[in-house]
């Protein structure tokens, strides 16, 4: 199998770029019972898959990648595909490297005919493109007399998409496959991606089917656990998330309009001028917590981590966060929430 090398491993089985929600891959797909029953199928075709990788030596002529390496994963994963086809695009007739279709009666169908969107209609349901091993798949390259096939490959897989009227792209460079979806594409930077050889190395079914379920035939047929289905699903949840987290903002904001309200040395009335600039001020304020909130989520600030010995059930909070709204917490533990209090404390607490 050919060495890892970079990207590194993950701790997730795959990397989502904002085209699923990642607690939806994450959290909630794994608890289904159709997609255990679905990890246990995967079994051969990872198998199948570790030798193909076993058998193949890295190279950085793209066309014996694709002969040693891609099309022999293509065909384990039951696609029936046309190499190269010539398609009609408004600058030329270009060729992705492969159209894939619904089955093997769709594909000859089309066979030496120059392919618009319309005789793909129906007839196939995405567009792939193949690059060589480890080929870096956001950037352009600058040798070589072929300028579009130079061009960044996520651009070049997203204009083919575009003219052949494709749902779905699938873009590999041996190593890593990512899945694009025609309403995102365009954007270049939404995809999901995975690392294969680092899959099947696992051994873990498990994470291998976070491939198997992606670009598998059966993903791209209509039933709960195709991609579309999970896309969907995907989409329902993150609009859930963002309905409640909107409540949840409102009712942050309403509060920290009351602190600013209640606390004495303010000295406030409610005026409609006051209420304004509060209301001002207040979202200035939930802004910098969010920011705040966010970049400790993702382990951008550089400070400690605290735990709150005094509250035995709370997690390991970061210092920043615990330091404002602890001195709050604990105040409504003894006596109820306070406006007055909890605002005072937590300004003294931003200031230091």
């Amino acid at each position: 199998m050919p060495a890892q090398s970079t990207p590194k491993p993950s701790v997730q089985p795959h990397r989502n770029h904002g085209l699923f929600s990642d607690h939806y891959l994450n959290a909630t797909l794994p608890g289904r019972p159709d997609w255990r029953e679905l990890a246990e199928e995967s079994g051969a075709t990872m198998e199948a898959v570790a030798r193909a990788l076993d058998a193949y030596a890295p190279s950085q002529n793209e066309a014996q990648t694709e002969e040693d390496l891609v099309r022999p994963v293509l065909r384990i994963l039951g696609l029936d595909f046309e190499v190269q086809p010539p398609l009609q695009t408004p600058e030329g007739t270009k060729r992705p490297d492969y159209v894939f279709y619904r089955d093997a009666v769709s594909r000859d169908s089309n066979k030496d005919r120059t392919l618009t969107d319309e005789l793909l209609r129906g007839n196939a349901f995405a567009v792939g493109d193949a690059k060589f091993w480890d080929r870096r798949l956001d950037v352009s390259v600058k040798k070589g007399s072929a300028a579009f096939s130079n061009e960044n490959p996520s651009f070049q897989i997203s204009f083919y998409m575009r003219h052949a009227g494709m749902k779905w792209g699938i873009l590999t460079n041996g190593r890593l496959w990512r899945l694009y979806h025609k309403d995102t594409a365009h954007k270049l930077d939404r995809f999901y991606e995975v690392d294969l050889p680092a899959l099947v190395e696992s051994g873990d079914a498990k994470r291998f089917l976070y491939f198997y379920a992606f670009f598998h035939r059966s993903a791209f047929e209509d039933h709960p656990l195709s991609v579309q289905s999970i896309l969907k699903e995907s989409e329902d949840y993150a609009r859930s998330v963002g309905n409640s987290l909107k409540r949840q903002v409102y009712e942050a904001l309403r509060h920290v309009a009351q602190g600013f309200l209640d606390y004495p040395e303010n000295a406030l009335g409610p005026s409609p001028d006051t209420l304004r600039e509060i209301y001002d001020n207040s979202l200035i304020v939930l802004y910098r917590m969010l920011f705040v909130l966010y970049a400790e989520s993702r382990n951008c600030c550089r400070c400690t981590r605290a735990r709150c010995t005094t509250t035995p059930t709370v997690c390991t909070r970061s210092s920043t966060t615990w330091r404002i709204a602890a001195p709050c917490y604990r105040r409504a533990l003894r006596s109820g929430p306070n406006y007055e209090s909890c605002f005072a404390s937590s300004t003294r607490a931003a200031h230091r």
